[in-house]
């Protein structure tokens, strides 16, 4: 029976390290996570009802854990004056879906943004982006520059390229409709949050460039710098190809074929 004293206490000792270690490991996850603050109701509302400046709290929540509809609570002056469309119990989220947004438009534009429209081609990223979603919008443009001829006594000659670069890596939208055309969607209008310089240039880029958008993970604090994205022109393809040698379709497409030996090409 003696014997047997040790392997229990080593047993239980092996049991509680692992416990240790686990909790250990749990709590480091919790504490590098990030997280984000999100509005939520401080009492039960009814449906209906008005949400007014004390009916709503922040609530803090791991970003993996966000809902894609709940609203930052940097945003949540644009729920104070709203209805809810549905009952909400205390503590859970007020989700862009369980709000009328009766209001002005107005009321929901940021201290020191302007609210801009930006057209876009309909379908793609723009079907399903919804208000309160952030997108980064990115511009086609022509560069023209200036090539040296063979003629050294000629006029330098003038050549347009096109390059598409990041114009706003990050813009809150407030809200989104569709333009149509003969009864059918040609286009799609996005009303983003913009500070007025940036609002200048976005309506400028509009008839200068094709502009498209890429859906962002909503609270990424990633490539906000619209320098670290880069540039895409001509070259950046150029480089692509280089050390790539070029594909030949065989005669019959899909029949996998030996190559040619390099003595026996030519040969009869």
């Amino acid at each position: 029976m003696k014997n047997f004293i040790p392997l229990v206490l080593a047993v239980l000792l092996g049991l509680a390290a692992v416990l240790a270690v686990g909790r250990l490991l749990h709590a480091r996850r919790q504490a590098t996570e990030k997280t984000t603050t999100v509005v939520a109701v401080a009492r039960d509302v009814n449906a209906g009802e008005v949400l007014t400046s004390d009916a709503v709290m922040e609530k803090k929540v791991p970003v993996s854990a966000r809902p894609a509809q709940a609203i930052f609570w940097t945003r949540a002056e644009m729920v104070v004056g709203q209805k809810a469309l549905r009952s909400i119990a205390q503590g859970d989220y007020v989700l862009l879906s369980d709000v009328g947004l009766s209001r002005s438009m107005a009321d929901i534009v940021g201290e020191g943004e302007w609210a801009v429209s930006l057209t876009v081609p309909a379908g793609g990223i723009a079907r399903i982006v919804q208000p309160g979603d952030e997108v980064a919008v990115i511009g086609t443009f022509k560069v023209k520059s200036q090539v040296k001829t063979a003629d050294l006594s000629a006029a330098p000659e003038e050549i347009a390229r096109e390059a598409t670069l990041v114009l706003f890596p990050r813009v809150r939208v407030l809200d989104v409709g569709t333009l149509s055309t003969g009864g059918e969607a040609s286009a799609g209008e996005l009303i983003l949050a913009l500070p007025p310089q940036q609002a200048q240039v976005l309506i400028a880029a509009q008839g200068k460039s094709r502009l498209t958008l890429a859906l962002r993970r909503p609270g990424d604090d990633a490539a906000v710098n619209r320098i670290d994205t880069g540039m895409v022109n001509e070259e950046t393809f150029d480089k692509l190809m280089q050390g790539l040698k070029t594909f030949e379709m065989p005669p019959v497409p899909g029949v996998i074929t030996a190559p040619v030996p390099a003595k026996a090409a030519g040969q009869n």
